[in-house]
């Protein structure tokens, strides 16, 4: 894979980054695959309640799972009252 995974980084940067990687442990990156995911997971919900600032804890979970699945499938996967 000779392509970099963002315009701003350079090559050099980019095998670095590939080494930092290949030297990490499974355990290591599957910490760090879980960090990374619990960030976006914190901006999706902050970028939700900036949106929707009256909706509660729950419907702002309600949100963020109709915002990745679509309110079809949501429906679905989390049955729930209607609103």
């Amino acid at each position: 894979m000779n392509r970099v995974l963002s315009a701003d980084t350079s090559p050099d940067a980019y095998a670095r980054q590939l080494d930092a990687w290949r030297a990490m442990s499974p355990a290591d990156k599957l910490a760090l695959v879980r960090e990374m995911t619990q960030a976006v997971l914190l901006l999706e919900r902050e970028g939700l309640r900036r949106r929707h600032p009256t909706l509660g804890p729950a419907e702002l979970h309600q949100a963020a799972i109709d915002r990745r699945l679509g309110p079809a499938l949501a429906a679905r996967v989390y049955p729930r009252a209607p609103r």
